[in-house]
């Protein structure tokens, strides 16, 4: 029984080691990202990011589930030394366990973004091939033009460019008129600047 304590530790103190390293590297791509977003205006979770978001819950309460019943075995087996100070390392490491999962929630959440900035939509994606985040910017000027269409959980914007793609992402409903009164306005200054742009021209010119 010793012996299988033993596997069983190491087992957790090598699930602890691997949950850190993870986390960091989480975190990592998330400032990372982060400064690649530098001027946004809005921005909110990928509703992709819920599946997500359900799995780390559910396995953030299984490690504090274990950590309690850890103590509770460590409370009982008390007169037991080796079963009782298993228990009370078992007790410690699922909370470290427990606490990587809040934290490797917190670090993807922070990368699992749709984002308005100030000089366009920024298309984040996951480049598995690179393993790095890549970032899209799709300037207000190349949006010829848009439309929503909204249910009662989520809004879907389909943008329409110049060059005849057609790029679309999701947002919670209740952003729907923020998100809009950014588009219009960064797709307002475009043309004014463009219309700005070719009277200063004419008139250099006729000079």
């Amino acid at each position: 029984m010793i012996a299988w304590l033993d596997v069983a530790f190491y087992g957790l103190s090598a699930a602890v080691g691997v949950g850190v390293v993870v986390a960091l590297i989480v975190w990592f791509y998330a400032f990372a990202l982060r400064k690649k977003l530098k001027d946004r205006l809005l921005s909110w979770e990928n509703p992709t990011f819920g599946l997500h978001t359900v799995v780390l819950f559910m396995l953030a309460l299984a490690f504090l589930s274990a950590a309690l019943l850890s103590y509770a075995f460590y409370l009982k087996y008390s007169v037991n030394p080796e079963v009782a100070s298993f228990c009370r390392s078992a007790t410690a490491l699922f909370f470290l366990l427990f606490l990587e999962t809040i934290a490797l929630y917190g670090g993807l959440q922070l990368q699992h973004i749709q984002c308005l900035g100030d000089r366009g939509f920024y298309w984040v994606a996951f480049d598995w091939n690179l393993l790095k985040w890549r970032v899209e910017l799709i300037p207000w000027e190349e949006v010829y033009d848009y439309y929503v269409h909204t249910d009662a959980v989520l809004s879907t914007f389909t943008f329409i460019l110049r060059d005849r793609r057609v790029v679309s992402f999701q947002a919670p409903s209740y952003l729907r008129g923020d998100i809009e009164q950014i588009i219009d306005y960064g797709r307002e200054k475009y043309v004014f600047l463009w219309r700005h742009g070719r009277s200063v021209t004419r008139s250099s010119s006729e000079s």
